[in-house]
C-alpha cells in the first residue's frame, strides 16, 4: 500500500494557533536535554515551526533562529509573532539546507512522513545541515507508545483514540484519530476547528495521515546517516523535574 501525505495546517492555522502555545514537554525537553549543551547565541533550526511558538522561545534566550514549514499561513503568523527570525517556507523532505546549524529540533513532524526510506532522507539532510558535534533533537509518536494505548471496536479493526478538544469563547479545536492500518502501522487523523468570526461560526477541516515507527526503526535511520550517541527519553523520564 502506497500513500502521499503533505501535512498542510493552513485550512485550520488560526484556530490551531489559538491552542498551539508552548508545551510543557517541549519546554522541559529544551532546557534539560539541549541548550545546556549549545554555545551562546547558537543558530537552532525548528522543523515545522508552525506560529512560532518555539522560536519565540529560543529567540528570547538569545539564540539565532530559523522556522520552517510548510503551511504558508501559520508561517505568516510566525513572522508576526517573531519578526526578527528566519522563516522558510517548505518541505523537508524537498529542502536543500546549508550547514550553517548548531542544533535542529522537531515536535510531531517526522510522523507526517510515511515511509522510512523518505525519514532517512530527512535525517541524511538534518545531519548535513549542522556543524561537527551539532545536536538534533525532536519529538515525534512511536509504534511502541501506540500499541500500548490503542482502543479496539469489538466489531471493527480500525480504532480510536479518545479526542483532544479545546474550547473557548471564539474557538473549538479537536484531533481525532480512525482507521489504522496494522501492516504499514498508518493512521488517519481529522482536525475539526470552529472559530466565531463576526458573531457567525465559521468551520475549517482538514485529514491526513500519521506513521507510527518502531523506536528501533528511527535508531537505525539516525545510525545510517550517521548520527552517534543516540538517546530516546519520555515524559516519565522528567517526573519530579
Amino acid at each position: 500500500m502506497s500513500f502521499d501525505n503533505v501535512a498542510n495546517y493552513n485550512p485550520i492555522a488560526s484556530v490551531y494557533t489559538s491552542f498551539a502555545s508552548k508545551r510543557e514537554m517541549e519546554t522541559i525537553a529544551l532546557e534539560k536535554l539541549l541548550l545546556p549543551y549549545l554555545p551562546k547565541e547558537a543558530h537552532i533550526l525548528d522543523i515545522g515551526c508552525a506560529n512560532g511558538r518555539t522560536v519565540k522561545t529560543l529567540n528570547m534566550k538569545g539564540y539565532q533562529t530559523t522556522g520552517i514549514d510548510i503551511s504558508e499561513e501559520l508561517l505568516r503568523i510566525a513572522r508576526l509573532n517573531v519578526p526578527e527570525s528566519k522563516f522558510i517556507l517548505g518541505d523537508i523532505r524537498e529542502l536543500e539546507l546549508q550547514p550553517i546549524y548548531d542544533a535542529v529540533i522537531s515536535s510531531d513532524v517526522f510522523c507526517h512522513i510515511l515511509n522510512l526510506e523518505e525519514l532517512t532522507t530527512v535525517f541524511r539532510k538534518v545531519y548535513a545541515a549542522m556543524h561537527d558535534n551539532g545536536i538534533f533533537g525532536f519529538m515525534t509518536p512511536t509504534a511502541d507508545e501506540v500499541w500500548s494505548s490503542k482502543k479496539f471496536d469489538e466489531n471493527r479493526l480500525d480504532f480510536e483514540i479518545i479526542p483532544k478538544i479545546h474550547i473557548t469563547d471564539t474557538c473549538v479545536y479537536s484531533e481525532r484519530f480512525y482507521n489504522y492500518n496494522e501492516e504499514e502501522r498508518i493512521r488517519e487523523v481529522k482536525f475539526n476547528g470552529f472559530e466565531l468570526i463576526d458573531g457567525v461560526w465559521q468551520r475549517s477541516d482538514i485529514s491526513m495521515l500519521i506513521k507510527d515507527y518502531f523506536e528501533s526503526d528511527i535508531k537505525s535511520a539516525l545510525v545510517n546517516v550517521g548520527f552517534i550517541e543516540i538517546n530516546k527519553y519520555d515524559k516519565r523520564d522528567f517526573d519530579g523535574l
